[in-house]
């Protein structure tokens, strides 16, 4: 004996049975909107799952009772509009949750309805992976003037975009429109500047053309604010900023190193005096000062770390100092591997030490670098450290071989894996990425247009548009002891 099953699980969808105004209806300029469903439905989220355009100033009210779904609306619709609302994921049904997915009621306030669409694809410049609520636009304009018209109104029409970051806009007008995209963070159907990204179509479009469009997805620089200044351990004094320097100089009656590192400028004094002393700053062009005290300097050890400890086999081993390197003691230095210790060829620069050695298959190296064997600034120097390296044998990695056909000549290839940038080569009839530990990797090419070794974004008023940065299509799966070719079309 067991408890009766009760039938088979209900998977379908709650069925739409009539609407008010008709779906299709025509000169019809309804006060609210009612939908009747053949089961009890319930709502979720639907004030965001609702997508209605064009756009109204008003958010509707929106109410159940029984199985009908009832829309107040307040705002008094255009005449010889076509309006679509379409319900996303926002209604499901009362017991399973089935939903009804993607529905939309379209009407016309005029004596037909529009039938005229745009497609396209957003291409993501900066991290291809970001999900962001993307609102893809178009306005109706006569000229191409970049102005505040995004910033200030709800597009005209509008969608959003599929899972695979394509786009459609259905049941538009005839007319002339600019097409924009943009991160809508805040949920008001507008851009509301450096805070969301932002794409646009680099001309006037006339509905009607059956080419599909691409956009490129970036955001824009924000004008450059000094945050802070910070005078903390090792004699360092920071000047940070609210986004990543490009050039930075600064100067002062005193010997000064300095170093820039994302959206922060370091500077260590070299020597003191016996109060304060005035520290200039020019940051792309952003004129700075500052008045030292000798007495917030303090002493610190410095600490030397290693950004890779996987040796290949042409690898320097890497040691950085999060400070100004002024002196070493080679004696306090040695290099271990299996016991033994290693001889060693030695560069060093302003903040980092590099060791050549012989880099055997499948080893492992110790660094021991006793105290005070690196001086800095102020009389600083490091504690006692100890690092590991090891090399893996060449049977356990692979390659990676790029095919590129492309007509441009300005660009670099960068290797990611889990959206952080691992290895770059520039342009060059051999495109290769050597010995690589087996795993899933990325590659995009960004077109280096402006010749400066960096992505640079666009800039929506001054008509700018971003470097283009394209990702291949396919995830990159290496196996050991394997060497993967692809070809690569752009």
């Amino acid at each position: 004996m067991q408890n009766p099953s009760g039938g088979q699980k209900d998977t379908n969808p709650p069925i739409v049975l009539k609407t008010t105004p008709k779906h299709g209806a025509t000169n019809t300029t309804p006060d609210f909107i009612e939908l009747e469903f053949d089961e009890f439905v319930k709502l979720k989220n639907i004030q965001n799952e609702l997508l209605i355009s064009p756009p109204l100033n008003t958010t509707p009210d929106i109410t159940l009772k029984g199985k009908k779904l009832f829309i107040a609306l307040y705002d008094e619709l255009k005449t010889q509009n076509t309006y679509t609302f379409n319900f996303g994921k926002g209604i499901a049904d009362f017991h399973e949750g089935n939903l009804l997915d993607n529905y939309s009621l379209v009407f016309s306030t005029g004596d037909e309805l529009d039938s005229l669409f745009i497609k396209g694809t957003l291409n993501v410049c900066e991290n291809e992976n970001e999900n962001q609520s993307i609102v893809v636009g178009i306005y109706e304009k006569n000229s191409l003037v970049r102005d505040s018209t995004i910033y200030l109104q709800k597009p005209d029409y509008f969608c959003l975009l599929d899972d695979e970051k394509n786009f459609e806009i259905n049941h538009i007008r005839p007319g002339t429109f600019e097409l924009c995209a943009f991160e809508d963070v805040n949920a008001n159907y507008q851009y509301d500047g450096v805070s969301e990204k932002i794409a646009f179509y680099k001309e006037l479009i006339e509905i009607g053309d059956t080419a599909d469009f691409d956009l490129w997805l970036f955001k824009e620089e924000a004008e450059l604010k000094r945050l802070d200044v910070d005078v903390k351990e090792n004699g360092r004094i920071h000047f940070a900023f609210n986004k990543t320097i490009d050039t930075a100089f600064a100067y002062s009656n005193q010997d000064l190193i300095q170093k820039i590192e994302m959206d922060s400028l370091f500077i260590w004094p070299t020597s003191y005096p016996k109060d304060s002393f005035l520290v200039y700053t020019n940051v792309n062009g952003h004129i700075d000062s500052l008045s030292v005290q000798l007495d917030s300097l303090k002493k610190h050890n410095i600490q030397l770390t290693a950004n890779e400890k996987r040796l290949k086999s042409d690898d320097w081993l890497t040691i950085y100092s999060n400070a100004p390197i002024v002196k070493i003691d080679p004696s306090k230095i040695k290099i271990l591997s299996d016991s033994v210790s290693l001889d060693y060829k030695m560069e060093i620069e302003a903040f980092k030490m590099a060791f050549n050695i012989p880099v055997y298959e499948g080893q492992t190296y110790q660094v021991k670098i006793e105290k005070g064997a690196v001086l800095s600034t102020y009389e600083n120097q490091n504690d006692s450290t100890n690092l590991s390296f090891y090399s893996k044998k060449q049977s356990a990695l692979a390659d990676l071989k790029i095919n590129l056909n492309t007509s441009t000549e300005n660009y670099f290839v960068e290797l990611l894996k889990d959206a952080e940038v691992l290895e770059r080569i520039e342009p060059s009839k051999n495109l290769r990425f050597n010995e690589l530990l087996p795993g899933s990797y990325q590659i995009r090419i960004t077109l280096d247009t402006n010749k400066d070794g960096a992505w640079s974004a666009g800039n929506y008023l001054k008509d700018e548009q971003p470097e283009k940065v394209f990702y291949y299509t396919e995830e990159i799966n290496l196996r050991e002891n394997w060497e993967l070719e692809i070809d690569w079309a752009l």
